[in-house]
C-alpha cells in the first residue's frame, strides 16, 4: 500500500514465486473503517490543504477501494485471487495514549503537521483528540479498524 508503484511490485513478486506459489498481504481497508487513522489525517490534510491520497494513490489505504487489491492481483498474473476483510480493535489505555502512540509512530501524520504553524499544528492535536474521545469508554480506548487480507496463487 505504500509503494509507488503496486503493479511493479506484484509484478515481482508473481515472477519470483515457485509455480502455485503463493502470495499473501495485509492492508488497511478505508479510513472510514479505520478512524483511529483515518481521523487524524483528514484533520491534519484539510488544515495543510492537502487533498488526502484517494484509493490507487500511494497511502494507508491506497489499496482500500472495492475491488482495487483484487484487481491489482489479477493484474499481476495471480489467480485464485481472494481478499477478505478482517474486524481489528486497537486499544490503549486513554485517548491521551493513543496520541502519544500516534505522536512516536505515525510517519504520514507527523509529514502533515511539519507543514503547520504551531499554531495550526495544536488545533490539528486538539480537533484529532476531540474527534478520537468518542472511542473513549470504561475500558479505555478502543476504536474499531478493518484490515484487508488479499492471496493469490502463481
Amino acid at each position: 500500500m505504500l509503494f509507488p508503484n503496486v503493479a511493479k511490485v506484484l509484478l515481482g513478486v508473481h515472477r519470483a514465486l515457485k509455480a502455485s506459489g503463493k502470495f499473501a498481504v495485509t492492508v488497511w481497508s478505508t479510513a472510514e473503517k479505520n478512524p483511529c487513522f483515518g481521523l487524524p489525517l483528514s484533520i491534519a490534510s484539510r488544515l495543510a490543504k492537502i487533498p488526502v491520497p484517494t484509493p490507487g494513490q500511494p497511502g494507508m489505504f491506497a489499496l482500500s477501494g472495492q475491488g482495487v487489491l483484487e484487481e491489482c492481483y489479477t493484474k499481476a498474473g495471480f489467480r485464485h485471487v481472494a481478499v477478505r476483510a478482517v474486524s481489528v480493535r486497537r486499544h490503549f489505555a486513554s485517548t491521551a495514549a493513543a496520541i502519544d502512540a500516534m505522536k512516536g509512530s505515525f510517519p504520514r501524520l507527523q509529514v502533515l503537521l511539519n507543514k503547520l504553524s504551531d499554531a495550526d499544528r495544536a488545533l490539528a492535536w486538539s480537533e484529532i483528540e476531540q474527534q478520537l474521545k468518542q472511542f473513549e469508554g470504561p475500558n479505555g480506548f478502543e476504536a474499531p479498524g478493518e484490515w484487508l487480507v488479499g492471496v493469490g496463487t502463481k
